[in-house]
């Protein structure tokens, strides 16, 4: 990694609720086993992430969809939208040792640093409880998201819905196209453009 990516490393670290000076020893050998491992333009399906992958990843820059492979629907469902300064995995590979459901696409021009997961374990040998509470701290606000998300699918108007994304997703709405923006409500795009023909606040 360069010496920025090593700092925005540090920073993301240090603004953990987790965090201690004491963690320092842990985070230093962290960043420095970390690298930099996929730069990808906006549209592409991040294939490192494929079916083997358990590496560990930090989003530096930019938007990741999160999207669901169902057997049973004819299209892909959007399953999360990953922000900057995240920490992900591929849940699938990493907790079910099962081939990957869920797979990842860059929104926006992405900036992803990995943690092998062969460093991982080896550091994970060095300071488990460290490693574990960061981990822990790091991918809880990914979690938080998800439920908030899922709070606001039950909402039954879809004009609320907008409202919502607008309020508590504010950075998001603004980059979002409306088939990204229907598929993160739960709404059809016909349900969509009409909420949108009827109240022009909702434009973008």
């Amino acid at each position: 990694m360069n010496s920025g990516e090593k700092a925005a490393m540090g920073e993301y670290f240090k603004s953990l609720p987790v965090y201690s000076e004491f963690f320092d020893e842990a985070i230093d050998a962290i960043i420095a086993a970390m690298d930099s491992g996929i730069s990808a333009e906006k549209g592409r399906v991040l294939v490192e992430l494929g079916a083997t992958n358990k590496d560990f990843w930090f989003l530096k820059d930019g938007f990741l969809k999160e999207m669901y492979r169902s057997p049973y629907a004819k299209e892909d469902s959007l399953f999360n939208m990953i922000p900057p300064s995240s920490i992900f995995v591929n849940e699938d590979t990493l907790f079910a040792n099962q081939r990957p459901q869920h797979y990842f696409t860059a929104y926006t021009s992405v900036e992803i640093l990995r943690l092998r997961e062969a460093d991982y374990l080896r550091l994970l040998q060095e300071y488990p409880v460290v490693m574990n509470l960061i981990y822990l701290s790091g991918t809880a606000e990914i979690q938080k998201s998800r439920r908030e998300r899922l709070n606001m699918l039950r909402m039954n108007k879809t004009p609320d819905r907008i409202e919502w994304v607008q309020q508590q997703r504010r950075e998001l709405y603004h980059i979002m196209d409306r088939i990204t923006l229907a598929q993160y409500i739960g709404v059809s795009r016909a349900s969509l453009y009409r909420a949108f023909e009827k109240n022009k606040k909702y434009q973008f």
